[in-house]
């Protein structure tokens, strides 16, 4: 690989906690599956579906990242000349190059999902791919969306069902019932929390315009408890709730250090970024938690 993009992944896309993420959701819809007593979506052996999942939730994830760091582009020259981009180690209009022949490694590999799913896995991820590509042109909307940044929000956090729902389909049909739905309302809710809650730096650069800045302590904190708590139900319906809901209550406790300890803004972070990593992991942890609890005394 060019030693530019090796750097360039190394620093912003770094392999480990990106496939730990990927594995979470990918892991976590297999045991779904078995839950569910579902056999294989396709013909296919299990290793296949694992691996076309795997390396299809990996793509999803890298073209969000190349695709923030675009249109990041701006906001991080003022605040973050260090990153790649900024301090030019591409040019611009090759980076969005290389964005746009991305999104077609991403078509070509609909071909593989419907290897491993069929139908409904190649139409999930056509249509993902798609939806990235409004994304990376901004729903056509422009300035607009840019100054409505909850809107803009959700309408980019949304991306996460057909990306659950394309892993669940490696697997089994993926409406086979509702725990489909809430394996992806889990996922949503955590990816939505986490988004609002790895920014909660009261000193941050108002370019930046983050959640904090842009609606105060008050709501960021009531919108990040709400779109944990949403993941958390989700989680009760799918019976994890004893994996999740202390977490979530220790957030709830731990927020309370954006108001009598600001400064400690680092811890809150860090409790939010270990509830993502916990909920995409669930149903692993489950088993895992049953498995101790069955062989002490």
């Amino acid at each position: 690989m060019n030693s530019r993009w090796s750097v360039y992944f190394k620093e912003r896309f770094p392999l480990i906690p990106n496939l730990l993420v990927a594995l979470g959701i990918v892991e976590s819809s297999r045991r779904l599956s078995l839950i569910q007593g579902s056999g294989q979506a396709g013909s296919v052996s299990f290793t296949v579906s694992f691996a076309v999942a795997l390396i299809g939730g990996m793509l999803f994830l890298m073209q969000l990242r190349l695709m923030d760091e675009t249109k990041d582009f701006e906001k991080d020259k003022i605040a973050h000349p260090e990153r790649p981009l900024p301090r030019g180690l591409f040019r611009l209009d090759e980076f969005k190059s290389f964005v746009r022949r991305f999104q077609w490694t991403m078509i070509l590999w609909t071909g593989a999902a419907a290897v491993a799913g069929g139908l409904p896995a190649a139409l999930l991820f056509g249509f993902g791919v798609f939806y990235l590509h409004l994304m990376f042109v901004e729903f056509y909307l422009g300035d607009a969306l840019a100054r409505r940044p909850l809107l803009y929000a959700v309408l980019h956090q949304v991306i996460i069902f057909p990306l659950g729902y394309f892993v669940l389909s490696c697997f089994q049909s993926p409406w086979s019932d509702t725990r489909g739905f809430w394996f992806c309302t889990l996922l949503l809710g955590a990816f939505f929390g986490f988004e609002v809650g790895r920014k909660l730096d009261p000193g941050a650069h108002p370019v930046l315009r983050t959640y904090l800045s842009e609606y105060g302590r008050e709501k960021t904190v009531f919108l990040l408890l709400v779109l944990l708590g949403v993941s958390t139900h989700a989680a009760r319906q799918l019976g994890v709730s004893s994996i999740l809901g202390p977490l979530y209550i220790l957030i709830l406790a731990g927020s309370s250090l954006l108001w009598w300890a600001p400064s400690k803004f680092k811890t809150v972070e860090g409790l939010v970024t270990l509830y993502l990593l916990v909920a995409l992991w669930a149903l692993p942890l489950q088993d895992l938690q049953q498995w101790i609890g069955g062989i002490l005394p």
